[in-house]
């Protein structure tokens, strides 16, 4: 995945060791509630506006520029009742991008020449999520709030909101944009934090000299408590989605619990809504085949929570037997929803949950690893306005007033009379009898109506089902925390039950999420070389300094095993990863798509038991890549993960075919496929990658044969995709190398199979790009989609040290050029980005652009000229400016993991990608010293610009329907046809692991 934020950290100009990254976040204390009825979408249009210079650094692009050269990046984003505007360097330059940062808060100049580019800007960003079900559904929600309520607004703001309509009511913009500011930014208003590595008192000595002449005197950040109840209850709306698929949701308004975040009473509530144990409500509509997913509680974003009211969502994704069961749309599901709350409401509330969440929540604060620099500096500005200053860092996990009367008084108010239904449903268009309006921005219909009297009725009185029941006690909590040493007990029989002192200062951990991966398996992006080679250098455990490499402990017949005792974060944790590899599980379309449906029916058998185990810190992903085989992994505390990690092998060879459980995920699975690339870029990348790799099987044809499976033909397959195969893991962490052998072991067991040899695995190959300048078309998934794309990838070659290093340098000096020119000065769109791909092992540079204004032929030719002018950029390249940009690369390479996870990933890669080259980044960093400028031009100028002799490139045009007739001349009509007859790219040089 790329990663927009460039890092690094601490010490010299040169670092040798590995860096952390100084950051620093401002929220300002009014967002979009305060926008002008008149010109809404300012606050969002200011935060914008700051970034185009100030009284002391005149030039628009100074901040940005300062912070490329040092190892940095900056974003900002504006929410309902604050803005916030962070950034992250190398530490050396914390006090420069401070000076400059200050500059927003002190004398911005909201250049008028700017202003029109900006508004474009904004006008782009709305322009992209368009077609965004998430955000249709948000400015739904506010068109239809109470008349005259703040929620009554159009927060993203765009060209009409922001410069047509105002100009023809002779609104002078700019002088509204800055009497806003100089009213609204006042300091008592802010809240700042910086993060870096000097001492505490020169840190306050930095802030004191550069934030003093901020303006104050506008008294204290407003808030919302007296505003009201945003939505009239006993509502249901419908709209149509974009997207495949049904999905209800049940909105209650709730007061707001600022002042209440050390009860957490609405996520008690939370927890229970949204288990998905036995007796869950998931599961109960799991069994009647009416859902396949259920959320519950109060978001994160300003409409979610804020001091006029908290909003607690229950968000379930029907099956189309969901959606039509009587009374219909969608609406069936909601007698079981309230069934349940009557359950909650009739037991009362339950301490001993209470206790239990409060355990597990203090058991993650005490464990907390570090998170990103940027994230938490932005996390805790945004948090101080709200905690106390001695819970600002633990306020999160602070459980420590039990409060049943609040409980009670929140249940109150989740009833049908006060409940809004949202539906948002790709069946839209068969909605009869309804009163079809439109909302204004957005140009979505929907309907909305009163939801009939004795439904309410109906919802209000039904006593809960006898499969409704509370969830029972968590045996996965854990209770043994001691750090494990090779010469201690391993984890299954250690007894230490206390919660083990650490050492530690970080407080909070990032969260993981999983992406959307349907079709783009086996690539890694980067900006700054931080994604395309994640190997780690040597590590004394004494000094802690470079990590040490895994150590392969087993090399069986059919499973090979790494291990790595954590000395480093002093954690009880650990990660479990493996890797089956069948050339059964993708030899075929279908063998593809029965792969992928047995892990998701495996992911449903373990559900209601591996819940259990999410809720106390344990956590599973599963998913199919391509030839690689399957990936299952398994993090958290360590005390019982082999406990889940043997139950998940169990399941998958003993998994039973049940037709019901058959016909409700695959529907979720097709529906998956068939939303595939509905995005436009990620049409474009797709497309690309599937134009460079051998053997990729396309979804449409995947879509197919998922279509065709059955419970008696899966059921058949699953014993031959585990007959023979290969299995690669790595255990890191809280376990000893007699744990890891353990659970290798039995998980080669429990599989059972016949043991494939390393050599004989399959693997992915990309083919050679002739050398030509190759374009592809093709139109966008949505008809409805008003953004094209150009992705322009040229493929350098198969990987090697001096080319990568090479290819990062390019990169790290082009990056904010490229966004400046593209985006910044040109406005051809919103979304600009550049980097390298590391596809299977072979190299290359993209530049992508989606644009709702400008067609691909137009994108591509400003693309081409750009890398063509960068050609006298390079050449005219200061020896200084090289150097930061080297020592800002090579600090990126040093940049110390945040976490456990963080290095078990880096060091998975190596794993995953067959490489084994453990000690990459070292050897990257003395490359790195070693390049002179002159290398950096002559690599380019033989790779890059369009006069490249024997260039290869291939750019993907995605078509929106206003630009169908701007297709290119020269394209390639049939991309199976294309890649017949072209060489596979040499693969690159293997470390052998015997070597590490």
């Amino acid at each position: 995945m790329r990663q927009d934020m460039q890092s690094e950290e601490e010490g010299s100009a040169a670092p040798s060791a590995p860096v952390k990254k100084a950051a620093a976040a401002m929220a300002v204390g009014v967002g979009s509630f305060k926008d002008p009825d008149q010109l809404q979408g300012l606050s969002h249009y200011l935060e914008h506006m700051l970034f185009m210079g100030s009284k002391k650094y005149p030039d628009e692009n100074e901040y940005d520029s300062y912070l490329t050269k040092h190892g940095g990046a900056s974003n900002a984003f504006t929410e309902l009742e604050f803005t916030n505007y962070h950034f992250d360097v190398k530490p050396n330059a914390l006090y420069g991008a401070l000076d400059r940062f200050a500059q927003f808060f002190i004398d911005p100049l909201c250049k008028a020449d700017a202003l029109e580019r900006e508004v474009m800007a904004v006008d782009n960003e709305f322009s992209g999520v368009l077609q965004s079900d998430g955000c249709r559904l948000s400015q739904l929600r506010c068109h239809t709030a109470q008349p005259g309520h703040i929620y009554n607004k159009f927060s993203w703001g765009n060209r009409r909101s922001l410069f047509d309509e105002p100009k023809a009511q002779g609104i002078a913009v700019r002088d509204e944009l800055v009497k806003y500011y100089r009213q609204q930014y006042s300091a008592e208003r802010m809240s700042l934090v910086v993060l870096g590595g000097q001492p505490l008192e020169e840190l306050q000595h930095w802030v004191t000299d550069l934030f003093s002449s901020v303006p104050s005197g506008k008294g204290p950040r407003p808030t919302y408590f007296d505003a009201g109840m945003p939505y009239k209850g006993g509502q249901v709306t419908i709209c149509p989605s974009v997207k495949e698929g049904h999905q209800v949701m049940a909105l209650f308004q709730l007061p707001s619990l600022t002042n209440q975040y050390r009860s957490k009473a609405d996520e008690y509530i939370s927890h229970l809504v949204g288990h998905e144990g036995k007796g869950s409500l998931l599961s109960a509509l799991k069994a009647k085949g009416w859902a396949s997913e259920l959320s519950a509680g109060v978001g994160e974003s300003g409409y979610d929570r804020n001091t006029a009211a908290y909003v607690f969502e229950v968000h379930m994704n029907l099956t189309q037997a969901g959606f039509d069961t009587s009374p219909g749309n969608g609406l069936a599901v909601m007698g079981l929803l309230f069934q349940f709350l009557s359950l909650l409401k009739a037991q009362g509330p339950q301490k001993w949950v209470f206790d239990e969440l409060a355990n597990i929540a203090q058991m993650r604060f005490k464990f907390a690893e570090e998170e990103d620099a940027c994230e938490y500096a932005l996390r805790l500005a945004a948090d101080a306005p709200y905690y106390a200053p001695e819970h600002l860092l633990n306020g999160h996990y602070l459980y420590d007033q039990w409060d049943p009367q609040l409980v009670d008084s929140l249940l109150g108010h989740m009833t049908p009379s006060n409940v809004r239904v949202d539906v948002q449903t790709s069946s839209f268009s068969s909605t009869k009898g309804a009163d079809i309006q439109q909302e204004p921005w957005f140009g979505m219909p929907y309907a909305s109506s009163p939801i009939p009297p004795e439904l309410l009725h109906l919802w209000a009185t039904a006593p809960p089902s006898p499969e409704l029941q509370l969830p029972p006690k968590n045996d996965f909590i854990p209770t043994d925390f001691a750090l494990r040493s090779d010469d201690t007990p391993t984890a299954s029989t250690s007894t230490s039950t206390e919660l083990a002192p650490t050492t530690r200062t970080t407080q909070s951990k990032q969260q993981q999420q999983q992406g959307n991966k349907v079709a783009q398996v086996g690539e890694k992006h980067s900006h700054n070389g931080k994604a395309v080679s994640n190997g780690h250098v040597d590590e004394s455990p004494a000094h802690s300094s470079f990590p040490t490499p895994p150590e392969m402990i087993l090399d069986d017949p059919g499973l090979r095993l790494w291990h790595k005792l954590d000395r480093h974060f002093q954690t009880p944790k650990a990660a479990a990863y493996f890797c089956l590899t069948s050339a059964a599980m993708y030899d075929s379309p279908a063998a593809a798509a029965a792969t992928h449906l047995l892990m998701k029916l495996l992911e449903d058998a373990l559900c209601e038991t591996a819940y259990l185990a999410d809720v106390a810190g344990l956590s599973y992903d599963m998913w199919p890549e391509g030839q690689a085989g399957v990936e299952i992994k398994v993090d958290g505390f360590s005390h019982k993960l082999p406990l889940l990690v043997d139950y998940i092998f169990q399941q998958l060879v003993s998994l039973k075919v049940d037709p019901a459980r058959f016909d409700r995920v695959r529907e979720g699975l097709l529906r998956r496929y068939k939303n595939a690339n509905f995005k436009p870029d990620k049409h474009a990348t797709y497309l690309r990658i599937y134009a460079i790799k051998q053997k990729v099987w396309p979804v449409e044809q995947v879509h197919a044969q998922l279509e065709a499976l059955t419970p008696t033909t899966l059921q058949e397959l699953l014993p031959k995709i585990l007959s023979a195969v290969f299995v690669e893991g790595l255990v890191h962490g809280n376990l000893t190398s007699q744990d890891a052998v353990s659970l290798g072991r039995k998980v080669q067991a429990t599989l059972a199979s016949a043991p494939v040899s390393a050599d004989d695995r399959p693997r992915d190959r990309v083919l050679q790009l002739p050398a030509a300048s190759l374009c592809y078309s093709a139109k966008t998934k949505n008809p409805e989609e008003g953004n094209s794309v150009v992705e322009l990838y040229v493929q350098i070659g198969t990987d090697d040290l001096a080319k990568r290093s090479m290819l990062d340098m390019v990169d790290q000096v082009l990056h904010e050029p490229c966004y400046d020119t593209l985006r910044t000065k040109q406005q051809l769109g919103y979304s600009v980005h550049s980097g390298v791909r590391l596809t299977h092992g072979i190299l290359g540079f993209a530049v992508c652009v989606v644009s709702g204004t400008h067609d691909p032929v137009t994108l591509q030719e400003r693309i081409e000229a750009f890398l063509d002018s960068s050609t006298s950029l390079l050449a005219e390249l200061q020896p200084e400016d090289f150097e930061r940009h080297r020592q800002a690369l090579i600090a990126a390479k040093l940049q110390q993991c945040h976490s456990l996870l963080d290095e078990s990933d880096k060091h998975w890669e190596q794993i995953q990608t067959r490489r084994y080259n453990f000690t990459v980044r070292q050897q990257e960093v003395e490359q790195l010293k070693a390049l002179t400028v002159k290398q950096i031009r002559d690599f380019y100028v033989a790779y890059i610009p369009h006069a490249a002799k024997g260039r290869r490139s291939f750019t993907v045009h995605i078509l929106s329907s206003s630009h169908e007739g701007h297709a290119s001349q020269e394209m390639i009509d049939d991309l199976d046809k294309f890649k017949t007859g072209l060489e596979e790219c040499a693969l690159p040089k293997l470390i052998s692991h015997t070597d590490q």
